[in-house]
């Protein structure tokens, strides 16, 4: 298995990102890791590690246009990276850089899967059952209902091979459970998911999905991302206010020990980085796009996804539930 990582993505890189490579590896040593980018800012602090250097010349800036960016970064990072899986030289890729980029660069090399006109970007949301698949959370702002109908097709195969859920149930995210709420996209979305030879269940409000009332629940990107944003910052804010609270509480009646033990367990099932990145389905290769604020344990467990999504989902299984709904791109 190899897995290209872009070395250059993210707010801290390359630091972060080899220190995550680094965090990776020393639990899985058989994964191959190639790492795009330039090649005299990583030869040095990645002596000591068994990876091999992709050289890349230049990099995609956060803020900077996805269209400039395919026109004018054909060397950067990330579009080696995409090089590197479009001629079957890595499995999968890993990017924590610009993810408006990545999704270009993701299109244009690899191409979009038949019957697909809109690939989703898919993010794994904790719950109190485990987790629930949101799509897309950002590829698209503005969707037509076909689209979703896609999101839902691709969202319910991903979770049935990589979770292992024989018929996961599909929600589709409006503002109330009612068939008579929502909105024209979700009207019209609706009928062509209740055709569909998924498990849609209907309805699901923004409530459901940290209950796990859903295995998949999709939306368009605009909706997606604002929930997934909100999502991370209340995770933040959870985290700061427990810690704190925790400590006031339980003061001297818990040694300083059992109190971290009890808060990192909190928090591992509710933070976000303990999946680490979140792929772009509807392209023909395993792209993964982290949080430019990942540090190195997000980083690990993004090559830890990407290595699992190359392993346990088959893109073939995408394309044949395609073809099977017969649906139009």
């Amino acid at each position: 298995m190899r897995i290209a990582v872009d070395a250059m993505g993210g707010d801290r890189a390359p630091e972060d990102v080899i220190a995550g490579v680094r965090q990776f590896l020393a639990e899985d040593s058989a994964t191959e890791i190639l790492l795009t980018g330039r090649r005299d800012m990583l030869e040095e602090p990645c002596a000591d590690l068994p990876v091999t250097i992709v050289d890349a010349s230049t990099v995609v800036d956060m803020h900077e246009s996805a269209t400039i960016a395919l026109k004018t970064r054909r060397d950067s990072s990330i579009a080696v990276a995409v090089s590197l899986v479009k001629e079957k030289k890595a499995d999968a890729l890993l990017t924590m850089g610009n993810s408006g980029a990545a999704v270009a660069f993701a299109i244009f090399c690899l191409g979009r899967m038949a019957n697909i006109s809109r690939p989703g970007i898919v993010a794994p949301m904790p719950t109190l059952s485990g987790c629930t698949l949101l799509l897309d959370v950002g590829a698209n702002v503005d969707c037509k209902p076909i689209h979703l109908l896609h999101f839902a097709l691709m969202g319910e195969v991903y979770y049935r091979h990589t979770f292992g859920v024989a018929s996961p149930r599909v929600g589709l995210l409006s503002i109330g459970e009612e068939k008579s709420k929502g909105n024209e996209l979700t009207f019209a979305a609706a009928k062509l998911l209740e055709k569909a030879p998924i498990n849609f269940i209907g309805n699901v409000e923004g409530v459901d999905i940290m209950r796990g009332s859903a295995e998949v629940v999709v939306c368009d990107g605009f909706v997606g991302n604002v929930i997934l944003k909100f999502g991370e910052g209340l995770v933040e804010m959870f985290s700061k206010t427990l810690k704190t609270e925790t400590d006031l509480v339980l003061g001297e009646d818990m040694d300083r020990a059992h109190r971290m033990e009890l808060f990192q367990e909190t928090m591992r099932r509710v933070d976000y980085t303990a999946y680490g990145g979140a792929i772009l389905l509807g392209v023909n290769g395993h792209c993964l796009i982290g949080h430019g604020r990942s540090g190195p344990r997000a980083i690990a467990n993004g090559i830890r996804a990407a290595r699992d999504a190359a392993e346990k989902c088959p893109l073939n299984e995408i394309q044949k539930a395609l073809a099977a709904a017969a649906v139009p791109a």
